[in-house]
């Protein structure tokens, strides 16, 4: 699944462990690690920049804006008609609210709700776990689905919100839920609650929202099980990726192995360069459908 000519972003170049883009007209350098090969542009188009992401010595980070950017800066985003607006913040960390490999797998969302919808002939009940801002759900939200937004911050659930809010959609769509994404699924599943399609994009480390400790290696097969144990037998989706290093597409398809799949594929992430060829590497990830 690789992003490539999206309107309103471009990834210029990358190398040395910093990629340039330009994210909704604002032209920023900010880090990334899997960039270890040298830039095919100069210094000069390198520094061109207006936004400019530092690290910190205690582990942070800090922009630098030349020109800071507009308050009100928003990503539009439609698809199949629908028309979205993801509203973008610079953070610390170097991140805008988008991460930009995801579109390829919006897009996927998109038609398996889309598709399950008609075959169910209602609207389908999908989570998205660890749901960051909450691109993904407004995505499956459009697609007609009802939309269940898991994560155990409260900070990114209010931003979430906000793009919902400056989107042509129903409100009451999408549910944002501050928990931990295991506790959610321990309680649905306590419920006998179940779910048509469970998107899943777990970090390498973390917190939850009552201090639980997330490490992917040591936790991801107890997700899985959860997530088995709240998805419907018969039409129904995963999606599931990861970012943690060392971690190759046939493991996360092995630890998804399950009877009830029609279908499992997977595969890697990317973002292609403007001007060539290039795919900077963003992640991996496996499908399931049982249909």
């Amino acid at each position: 699944m690789i992003t490539e000519n999206l309107p309103n972003y471009q990834l210029l170049d990358s190398g040395l462990g910093r990629k340039l883009e330009i994210i909704a007209g604002v032209k920023v350098n900010r880090p990334s690690p899997q960039a270890i090969w040298k830039p095919a542009l100069s210094q000069a188009d390198w520094n061109l920049v207006t936004s400019n992401c530092v690290r910190t010595k205690d582990g942070g980070g800090k922009w630098e804006h030349k020109k800071e950017p507009n308050p009100n800066l928003a990503l539009p985003f439609e698809i199949d008609g629908h028309k979205l607006n993801f509203k973008l913040k610079f953070t610390s960390f170097g991140h805008c609210g988008v991460f930009f490999e995801q579109i390829p797998v919006w897009e996927w969302l998109y038609n398996e709700t889309k598709l399950l919808k008609q075959k169910l002939g209602r609207a389908p009940k999908v989570v998205n776990l660890f749901g960051y801002t909450g691109c993904a759900s407004l995505v499956m939200a459009a697609a007609g689905a009802e939309v269940f937004h898991v994560d155990s911050s409260k900070g990114v659930l209010d931003w979430g919100k906000e793009s919902l809010a400056a989107s042509r959609l129903d409100l009451k769509s999408v549910r944002f839920v501050q928990e931990d994404a295991q506790e959610f699924l321990k309680h649905s599943f306590k419920k006998h609650f179940t779910y048509d399609g469970i998107l899943a994009d777990p970090p390498s480390w973390g917190h939850g929202a009552k201090k639980e400790v997330w490490e992917f290696e040591k936790s991801i097969h107890v997700l899985v099980e959860l997530m088995l144990s709240v998805l419907n037998k018969e039409n129904s989706f995963l999606f599931l990726s990861s970012h943690t290093h060392g971690v190759q597409p046939e493991a996360l398809k092995n630890l998804v192995f399950d009877r009830r799949w029609k279908q499992v594929n997977p595969g890697e992430l990317g973002v292609k360069h403007q001007n060539d060829a290039r795919i900077l590497p963003a992640g991996i990830y496996v499908t399931a459908k049982s249909y």
